[in-house]
């Protein structure tokens, strides 16, 4: 009878646990907004805070363990960013397999209990003409070909059908960033995206994102719906916090000063690569003059004929190896194809080329400069007192005026920033979120790994500060990038590579005790 008494207590047991693992995994509900609040389905005001994720990389990289990584942070969402030739193989026409790995993401994030917002990150026709993320294109027509929208509507549609009933799925970020040639065509499309999911799915907030507008100006416009979260991204300044986005790449301290080079006080050059002949080392050396601050390393041809090729550059400070062009990631051979980790050039006869290369497969290349070309750094603050500048140098009938240069230069301050600057910066949204009584999402925020760390910190805790003190959700931009100093992950096994931003995220993420 004992025996009989402790089998029925351990079944009862197991029942008793499954019967919780069950309710744990079904605790989440559709979301829903009510006012200026997201509430969950028990009622409870429920605030967005999670990471960006490409749904690329769950083809390459990353995989369920990353769901759990974010999950265990203490995020509750994620924003998965989508490509629409990730999903669509032909107009009207769906990639099976590819939305088989998002239902797949989809369970993953069911099984941890994490909330997931589906970004249209690029429409059919392109939406704007800058978001180099997901692609290169030199036009977008989104806008003005009217097969484009229809085939924006029927992917949404399909999305729709497919997904209205899965309760994870917090919301439909309908189209990133998009670049509307005015608010009236902006709005159209917004209303009629959004009438068309409303056939198939009642439940799922949408997220409607600021229209930018041809001006440069941002402007947040109401849409007919009722659940809706109303959207922001937010780089400021750009040269600081989205290093790769900008070519004008400066100097910061934060809170402080953005600088950049000013004036030039002084400059060393490096003897002529000029002739004929195999790969050779050109070796630059020299201190910085007094009341030097800002340093640009610089290759420069000038009244050549012929071809040079440069690669494999090189700089070090008392002994000390410093990053080119920027101190972000290194490309000083050239390989890395992404505007901020390219180099800047000045003048049409330079640029990087497949022709011929040290190593790797790229180098910078001048051909026939008659004009003054250069290829430049970013600025790089003075911090030693011996600097050696090096590169590989291979000529062919060169002539003119081939060099490396050491460029020196006074601080010229862009911006003076802090907490208060930040806040200002969003006071739009913030009007916009009291006048309409609607919530407001920052749908991407970062900043990239900064040669101050402190900088980057303070940074981090005063906008997650702000965002928290008004009640805006959001999603931080990116938990994974191949390129190390952007993602909190990297790697092709994604590693943790920031450790401090995770840990200061980690703390606006979790729930208050």
């Amino acid at each position: 009878m004992r025996s009989v008494v402790m089998i029925i207590g351990f079944v009862l047991l197991l029942l008793f646990l499954s019967f919780t693992r069950f309710e744990s995994r079904e605790s989440y509900g559709f979301l829903r907004v009510s006012d200026q609040v997201v509430l969950d389905d028990a009622g409870n005001p429920f605030v967005l805070k999670g990471f960006n994720i490409a749904f690329k990389d769950f083809t390459e990289t990353l995989g369920e363990k990353d769901i759990k990584r974010i999950a265990d942070s203490g995020a509750n969402s994620i924003r998965l960013v989508i490509d629409y030739r990730q999903l669509e193989s032909s107009p009207f026409e769906y990639d099976h397999k590819s939305f088989a790995l998002l239902d797949t993401i989809v369970s993953w994030c069911e099984k941890y209990e994490i909330y997931l917002i589906l970004d249209m990150h690029l429409a059919p026709g392109i939406q704007n003409p800058h978001d180099f993320v997901v692609h290169r294109e030199k036009s977008y027509k989104f806008w003005e070909e009217s097969q484009y929208q229809e085939q924006f509507y029927a992917l949404w549609i399909a999305i729709a059908k497919r997904y209205a009933d899965r309760k994870i799925i917090a919301a439909y970020d309908l189209l990133n960033e998009g670049v509307a040639p005015d608010e009236t065509q902006y709005l159209k499309v917004m209303n009629t995206v959004a009438g068309m999911v409303r056939q198939y799915d009642k439940h799922h907030i949408l997220i409607v994102e600021e229209a930018r507008l041809p001006n440069r100006t941002k402007k947040i416009l109401p849409i007919a719906d009722d659940n809706v979260i109303y959207s922001i991204h937010f780089f400021y300044p750009p040269q600081f916090t989205f290093y790769t986005t900008t070519r004008q790449r400066s100097i910061t301290s934060y809170p402080g000063e953005m600088s950049i080079n000013g004036e030039a006080i002084g400059a060393l050059k490096s003897q002529v690569a000029t002739g004929t002949g195999d790969w050779r080392r050109l070796t630059l050396r020299g201190a910085p003059p007094e009341g030097a601050e800002i340093l640009q390393v610089l290759v420069l041809s000038d009244e050549q004929h012929g071809r040079v090729w440069f690669d494999d550059i090189h700089l070090e400070v008392d002994g000390r190896a410093v990053d080119l062009p920027a101190p972000l990631v290194p490309n000083g051979s050239f390989e890395i194809d992404y505007p901020g980790i390219s180099w800047e050039t000045h003048g049409s006869c330079g640029q990087v080329t497949e022709v011929i290369a040290k190593n790797g497969q790229h180098s910078i290349g001048f051909a026939n400069c008659e004009r003054p070309a250069a290829v430049l750094s970013s600025p790089i603050a003075v911090d030693g007192s011996n600097y050696t500048l090096s590169a590989w140098v291979k000529t062919a009938d060169a002539q003119g005026h081939n060099r490396l240069a050491l460029s020196w230069h006074k601080r010229k301050t862009l911006v003076s920033f802090n907490k208060n600057t930040l806040r200002d910066r969003l006071d739009y949204a913030l009007r916009f979120k009291a006048w309409h009584g609607a919530p407001v999402f920052v749908g991407e925020f970062t900043v990239h790994e900064n040669p101050s760390t402190d900088s980057v910190s303070n940074y981090l805790t005063d906008i997650l500060d702000i965002m928290e003190t008004e009640g805006l959700h959001w999603s931080y931009w990116t938990y994974y990038s191949e390129f190390p100093g952007i993602g909190v992950y990297t790697g092709s096994h994604a590693y943790l590579a920031r450790p401090e931003s995770l840990r200061i995220l980690a703390r606006y993420m979790r729930p208050p005790e």
